[in-house]
C-alpha cells in the first residue's frame, strides 16, 4: 500500500451562503480548562511477578492492578489521576518514579507494574497554535491532547459501580433498567466524546439506550426469539453471535486466586459445514438443528464436554462413534434437554465446532443485544432548553461533578463543564420542485409529496409477467374462496401500476404455487423448478409472494433469481399484498418501474446544476463486511459502486466484487469505475462524462489520507487507460464522504407553531437544515452537515459531508483557472441536498443523498449473494460475483 501520511483532505475554500439563517443549538458542551494546565502522561505495563507464570494478563486483572497501584503507592495524587485501566496514566502532578516497578499484591498474586513517562501535555500552548493556525506545523499538537481528554472523562463512569461501560464513550445507567420480558432490558446513559474545533474545546453529548440480555438460560431467550420474531435461523445465529455465556453442567475451573465459573463465547449456530476438515466432521442437517439432528463422532477414549472441547476421564467407558448430541448430554452429564427442537449453539469454531444445548448456557450478564445501542428517544418532546438541561444534568452526574467522590474527575484534573448548549449557525435550503409526466408537479411539503393523481416521469412497458406464490406453512391457495382473495390483490396491483403509468397486461394466469418446509435444504430443489418455468416463458418480470418474512428464503430467491436464472423480480409479504392500500401498492410500483428501467420523477433544468449539462456521472461507493457467526472466518467483504447514466438521476446500474474480509478500502476500485464508465458511454452515444462526482460512504476520518493515496490513484488509471483508448480529455473529480454513524445532532429554538409541517413540539431543524459554521465545523477538513429529511420521529440525524477532493467547482491548486462556480460551498450543498429528492423508491427527501443509499443497498444484495454462495461451497476462494446478463445493467438491487 502506498504512504498516505503525507495526503491531506482539502481545507474550506469558503463557506456556503444559500438558504434562510437559523439559529441552532447543538449536543456539544463546552470544557474550559485551568489558565497553564499542563498534565503528564504515563505508559503502565503490567506483568505477573512469578516467572513461572503466564506472561498475558488479562484486561481485567490488569485494571484492578493498575487502580489497586494508584489507590496505595499514590495515595496523595489518587484524585489526580486518570487511566484507562490498561495502558494509559493521565495525571495532574509529576509522580515520583523508582527505577524498579511497583510491586502490587492483588488476589493472592504479586505483579510487577512499570511506569514509563510519555511526555507532557501542555493544553494552553498547544490551543494558542490552533487559534492561530500556525504555519509550518505539519501536524497540530492535538491528537494527544485529545486521547488524554478522552481518558479523563471515562475514568469516573468507567469505574463507577452504578455505570456499565459498553464500547467505545457509552456509559449506561444501572439505575435506568426497564424489563422488556423475553430475556432483554433497557439501560439508558450517554455517548460521551471530546471534540476540538476552532481551538475550542467540547464535550460531544448523546442520549444512548441499549437492550441488554438478561442473567438468565440461553434457551430461554431464542425460545422467547423464535415466539415474537419467528423460526428464522440465519436471524438466530445473529442473535447469539459473540454472547458470553456461562457453562451451567460443568464445575468452576482452578485457578490462582480461587474458583472461577467456565465462561465460552458462542460463534453462532451449529452449521451444515462446520468441521468438513475434520477426519470424522460433524453431521448438521441445516442451518439451526436441534440436539436431536446434530451429531458427532465421539472417540474411544479421550471424551469430550463438546465437539473440539475439554478432555476429561469418565467413571464408565463410552462406545466409539456418531452419536447426537441429546443423547451424550442424556448419557454422559445425566442431563434431559427440554427443548430438543432448539438450535445447538458452537462456541468452538467453523474449522473445530465444539456444540452444546443452549439449555447448559447461561448468559453472562451486562450484555448488549447485537445493534441494539441507539440514540434514544426519550424526553424528545420537550423544548432545547429542557433537554439540554436534561442532558446536562445526566452528563454532570455520569462524570461525578454533582458530588465530592473518590478518584480522578474531570474537575480534579483542571477542566471545567460550561453549561448550556453551544449555539451554532445554520441555513435552511429550499426544496427543489419534483416533476412527474407531462408537467405535472407534486406538491411538497416538510420533505414530502404524495403520488396521487401524478403518473411516473417514464413509465415502463410490460410485455408478459406472471406471480409465484411462496407458502412455508403448508398453505397454498388452492381453494377457489382463497385463490379468489389472491386474483383480487393481483388484480389491484395491475391496477395502480397502469394507473402511476406502467403498460402492464394481465398476468399470465394460472400463477405458480410452491410450498417448501425451510429446515430442508432439498426442499429449495421446488422453487429452482419453478424458476425455471418463469425463466423459459420469457417474462419481463415475476411478482414474487413470500407466506412469511424470512432472511434464508429472501436470499436464495435474490440469487436464482439475479446470478444464476436472470429474472427480474420483485418480493412482496402475502399478508401485507393481501390487504394492501394505495400507497403500499405505490411503493411497489416505485421500485418496479426503476427495476425495468423507467424514471419516476425528475427535478427541473437548473436545479442539479452542473448535472444538467449531461457531463457528469455520479458514483456511490460502499463496503459492506460479513456478520455471521456462521460464516467462516476469511468470509470476504463486498464493494459496491453505482453510478448515474444520464442527467436524469434516475437509473443508478450497480457493479459489486469481493475482497480480503474487513478490508475498507475497495481494492477494485479502478475496475468498478470502467465498468461504469462504459455503461455511461453505452447510454451517451460513446462519450465520457468530463466530471466525476463520486460520493463515499463508510470511511473514518482516520482513512482520509488511504482514500487519496490509495483509491483515488486507481481510478485516475482507470480513466487514464479508457479516455487515452478514444482520445478523450480525462475527467474532473471530486470526492465527497458521507458520515452517517456521528453523534452530532441539531436543535431548534422554542417555537409556538408548526406551519413548515414539522409536528408543533419538533425540537428537530426543518428539512433542508445545512450547518458548516460554528464549533462543530472542522477547522482542517471542508465539511457541512446536511438534515435533508423531517425525522418521523424522535431525533433527527444529518449526514456529514467531507469534501475531500474537488476539481469541478473548482481549479486544483496551483491552477489558475476561474472557477466554474463562484462559491463551490454554495454549489456543492445545493446539488447534494437537491439529489435527496430524487430517491427513487420513496416520496419523500431521503435522509443521505441516494449516490451512497443506493450503494449500501446493493452492498445489502450483494452479501445475500456470498452468503449463498458459501453455503453451496465454503471452501472455494476468492468467490467471484457475477450477474445474470439480464439483470447486470439494471437497479436490481431496489
Amino acid at each position: 500500500m502506498n504512504d498516505t501520511s503525507d495526503i491531506r483532505p482539502l481545507q474550506r475554500p469558503v463557506n456556503g451562503t444559500l438558504g434562510r439563517r437559523i439559529s441552532l443549538q447543538t449536543n456539544y458542551f463546552e470544557l474550559t480548562f485551568d489558565a497553564d494546565l499542563s498534565l503528564y502522561r504515563y505508559e503502565v505495563r503490567v506483568a505477573h511477578a512469578n516467572q513461572g507464570m503466564p506472561t498475558i494478563l488479562g484486561r481485567q486483572v490488569a485494571t484492578q492492578v493498575i487502580l489497586h497501584l494508584l489507590r496505595t503507592e499514590f495515595p496523595e495524587y489518587h484524585e489526580s489521576i486518570a487511566t484507562d485501566g490498561y495502558q494509559n496514566i493521565i495525571s495532574r502532578h509529576l509522580l515520583p518514579l523508582q527505577d524498579n516497578p511497583h510491586v502490587v499484591y492483588y488476589q493472592t498474586n504479586f505483579y510487577n507494574v512499570r511506569l514509563s513517562p510519555t511526555g507532557t501535555l501542555k493544553f494552553s500552548q498547544a490551543y494558542e497554535l490552533v487559534r492561530k493556525e500556525a504555519e509550518g506545523r505539519e501536524q497540530p499538537p492535538t491528537e494527544s491532547h485529545m486521547h488524554a481528554l478522552n481518558i479523563i472523562l471515562g475514568h469516573h463512569p468507567k469505574f463507577s459501580p452504578h455505570i456499565r461501560f459498553i464500547g467505545t464513550g457509552t456509559y449506561l445507567n444501572l439505575g435506568s433498567r426497564m424489563s422488556l420480558g423475553s430475556g432483554l432490558h433497557t439501560l439508558h446513559g450517554l455517548f460521551l466524546a471530546a471534540r476540538e474545533a476552532q481551538g475550542r474545546l467540547f464535550v460531544n453529548v448523546a442520549p444512548k439506550v441499549a437492550i441488554c440480555y438478561d442473567d438468565c438460560s440461553l434457551d430461554r431467550i431464542i425460545l422467547a426469539y423464535i415466539r415474537q420474531n419467528g423460526s428464522d435461523m440465519t436471524k438466530v445465529a445473529a442473535l447469539v453471535q459473540n454472547l458470553r455465556v456461562q457453562l451451567t453442567h460443568l464445575g468452576m475451573r482452578k485457578r490462582s486466586g480461587g474458583f472461577v465459573p467456565r465462561v465460552k463465547t458462542v460463534l453462532g449456530l451449529a452449521a451444515r459445514d462446520d468441521g468438513n476438515g475434520l477426519a470424522y466432521p460433524p453431521t448438521v442437517p441445516y442451518l439451526g438443528a436441534g440436539a436431536k439432528e446434530v451429531r458427532f463422532y465421539r472417540e474411544p477414549r479421550s471424551q469430550d464436554n463438546a465437539v473440539g472441547g475439554w478432555s476429561r476421564k469418565r467413571k464408565r467407558p463410552l462406545s466409539e462413534g456418531y452419536i447426537t448430541v441429546f443423547e451424550y448430554f442424556r448419557s454422559v452429564h445425566n442431563i434431559t434437554i427440554d427443548d430438543p427442537w432448539l438450535p445447538v449453539v458452537n462456541i468452538g469454531t467453523v474449522s473445530n465446532p465444539s456444540y452444546l444445548p443452549a439449555q447448559v448456557c447461561r448468559v453472562v450478564p451486562g450484555q448488549a443485544a447485537p445493534g441494539s445501542t441507539h440514540t434514544a428517544h426519550r424526553g424528545l418532546n420537550g423544548t432545547p432548553t429542557s433537554l439540554a438541561s436534561s442532558m446536562e444534568t445526566e452528563l454532570s452526574s455520569v462524570l461525578g461533578l454533582y458530588r465530592r467522590s473518590e478518584g480522578a474527575t474531570l474537575t480534579s484534573l483542571g477542566f471545567s463543564l460550561a453549561p448550556g448548549m453551544i449555539r451554532v449557525p445554520g441555513r435552511v435550503l429550499d426544496p427543489p420542485r419534483i416533476n412527474y409526466r407531462q408537467g405535472q408537479r407534486a406538491s411538497v411539503r416538510a420533505g414530502e409529496w404524495s403520488l396521487r393523481e401524478m403518473r411516473f416521469a417514464e413509465g415502463t412497458s410490460v410485455s408478459r409477467w406472471t406471480y409465484l406464490w411462496v407458502s412455508t406453512s403448508g398453505e397454498t391457495y388452492q381453494c377457489h374462496s382463497e385463490r379468489r382473495h389472491l386474483e383480487v390483490a393481483i388484480e389491484k396491483f395491475r391496477t395502480r401500476m397502469k394507473m402511476l403509468g406502467v403498460n402492464i397486461p394481465d398476468a399470465c394466469r394460472p400463477g405458480l404455487y410452491v410450498s417448501l418446509n425451510l429446515r430442508r435444504d432439498d426442499d429449495m430443489n421446488k422453487l429452482a423448478h419453478a424458476l425455471d418455468t418463469v425463466r423459459e416463458s420469457s417474462s419481463s418480470f415475476l411478482l414474487i409472494i413470500l407466506s412469511e418474512q424470512s432472511e434464508k428464503l429472501y436470499s436464495r430467491i435474490k440469487f436464482l433469481c439475479e446470478v444464476e436464472r436472470g429474472i427480474r423480480n420483485v418480493c412482496v409479504i402475502g399478508s401485507k399484498f393481501l390487504r394492501a392500500n394505495e400507497r403500499f401498492l405505490s411503493n411497489v410500483a416505485l421500485k418496479l418501474n426503476l427495476k425495468l428501467g423507467g424514471i419516476n420523477q425528475t427535478l427541473p433544468d437548473r436545479s442539479l446544476g452542473i448535472i444538467d449539462e449531461g457531463k457528469t456521472m455520479v458514483v456511490g461507493v460502499d463496503v459492506t463486511h460479513p456478520n455471521s457467526g456462521n460464516l467462516p472466518a476469511q468470509a470476504p467483504s463486498v464493494a459496491a459502486m453505482v453510478a448515474s447514466v444520464d442527467r436524469f438521476l434516475a437509473q443508478w446500474p450497480a457493479d459489486m466484487c469481493t475482497q480480503s474480509a474487513r478490508q475498507e478500502l475497495v481494492t477494485n476500485i479502478d475496475a468498478l469505475l470502467t465498468s461504469r464508465l462504459y455503461l455511461w458511454r453505452k447510454w451517451n452515444r460513446g462519450k465520457l462524462p468530463e466530471n466525476i462526482l463520486m460520493y463515499r460512504d463508510g470511511v473514518s476520518d482516520t482513512q482520509y489520507g488511504s482514500v487519496l493515496g490509495v483509491e483515488l490513484p486507481r481510478l485516475r488509471k482507470a480513466c487514464r487507460d479508457l479516455y487515452g483508448s478514444i482520445s478523450q480529455k480525462e475527467p474532473r473529480i471530486s470526492i465527497v464522504i458521507v458520515g452517517k454513524r456521528h453523534h452530532t445532532r441539531f436543535f431548534t429554538p422554542e417555537r409556538a407553531g408548526g406551519n413548515d409541517g414539522r409536528p408543533p413540539q419538533s425540537t428537530n431543524p426543518p428539512n433542508g437544515t445545512v450547518v458548516d459554521q460554528g464549533p462543530i465545523s472542522s477547522s482542517k477538513v471542508w465539511d457541512f452537515y446536511l438534515q435533508s429529511h423531517t425525522a418521523s420521529r424522535g431525533i433527527a440525524r444529518p449526514g456529514h459531508y467531507v469534501v475531500l477532493l474537488d476539481e469541478i467547482f473548482q481549479p486544483p491548486h496551483g491552477n489558475h483557472q476561474p472557477r466554474t462556480h463562484p462559491n463551490p460551498a454554495n454549489a456543492i450543498q445545493s446539488l447534494t441536498h437537491n439529489i435527496c429528492y430524487i430517491s427513487g423508491r420513496a416520496t419523500t427527501a431521503s435522509s443521505i443523498c441516494p449516490p451512497v443509499f443506493y450503494a449500501d443497498l446493493a452492498c445489502f444484495r450483494a452479501r445475500f449473494y456470498v452468503d449463498e454462495m458459501l453455503r453451496r461451497d465454503s471452501s472455494t476462494y476468492p468467490l467471484e460475483l457475477s450477474l445474470h446478463e439480464n439483470v447486470r445493467d439494471t437497479m436490481f438491487y431496489i
